[in-house]
């Protein structure tokens, strides 16, 4: 009994269409999973996920800063202030870095990142001074102050980005900060007082605010130049920057003795510890959700 003949092997040009399709084809699965993070979500359901999520981020945020840096430790005449700023930017940073790893690891594997180290080392100066230096301002200002002043944010990203980067914003934009600038100034205004009342206008912090916006103008407009000319990914820009400023701020706390410090306060207070890594998480997921509109430009 004789066996049927195998089929014919195909023709060669077909066989090299099927080769070059292949290629093609991992390279499109590999890049809907790069950008399988952008695109769980429909176009139009982005931008109010996002405004929502750091909203409610930023809002707890900001509850929880003010609880641990105003609050009162103790009782009676041991009460104690939290003074450990650095420290706590440092945890902070921490939390971030391990988030934006988590997001790289499961939706941005396959991108490389070709930004240079110097660029993250630069960028995490200024956001280390921007955060260290509104943390700092509590001390001298009411929390709604220095929430009200760093709602000016856009203003100085905008004039160091046309300064600096020469750019160019639509003029909607430019209404916009027109309306922060109105909105602040209208809500700074106080009506003159008889004699004698406090006429404190400008201290040390509102001189920190002014730092802290200045060193967030700087920030963005980095985070603009490394977008530009390296299409930084979000995640990579928010991993890098705060793993440089990990370092920078263990370096520090290590050389003033301030962890020590630190450590000891917890023990005596451990129920700081909750809400400070409560502090870090929403930290992590504000800024998340903060960057996730820059993918569809990456």
């Amino acid at each position: 009994m004789r066996l049927p003949a195998p089929p014919p092997p195909p023709p060669a040009a077909l066989r090299d269409a099927v080769l070059e399709v292949a290629p093609a084809l991992s390279g499109r699965a590999a890049a809907m999973g790069a950008s399988a993070n952008g695109a769980a979500l429909p176009e139009r359901l982005r931008l109010p996920v996002c405004f929502l999520g750091v909203f409610a981020c930023y809002f707890y945020y900001g509850i929880l800063q003010e609880s641990i840096t105003r609050g009162r430790y103790g009782e009676g005449a041991k009460q104690e202030k939290f003074k450990y700023a650095l420290t706590l930017v440092f945890i902070q940073c921490v939390i971030n870095a391990a988030f934006a790893r988590l997001l790289i690891h499961f939706f941005d594997a396959v991108k490389a990142d070709r930004t240079r180290s110097w660029l993250y080392a630069a960028c995490s100066l200024s956001y280390l001074g921007a955060m260290v230096s509104s943390n700092s301002a509590l001390q001298f200002v009411s929390y709604p102050t220095q929430v009200l002043g760093k709602s000016c944010k856009p203003i100085p990203v905008m004039l160091l980005g046309v300064t600096l980067l020469r750019k160019k914003y639509p003029p909607a934009k430019y209404l916009c900060v027109l309306l922060i600038v109105a909105g602040v100034a209208l809500f700074l205004y106080k009506p003159k007082k008889g004699a004698g009342s406090d006429d404190h206008v400008f201290g040390y912090g509102e001189l920190l605010l002014l730092l802290s916006l200045t060193l967030d103008g700087l920030t963005g407009v980095s985070q603009d130049h490394m977008r530009a000319h390296y299409q930084t990914g979000s995640n990579h820009m928010m991993l890098n920057v705060n793993l440089w400023s990990t370092l920078f701020l263990g370096a520090g706390i290590l050389f003033t003795g301030e962890l020590w410090e630190f450590l000891s306060f917890t023990e005596r207070y451990p129920s700081i510890i909750y809400n400070i890594l409560l502090f870090g998480l929403t930290s992590a997921l504000g800024q998340a959700l903060d960057l996730m509109p820059n993918l569809e430009r990456e």
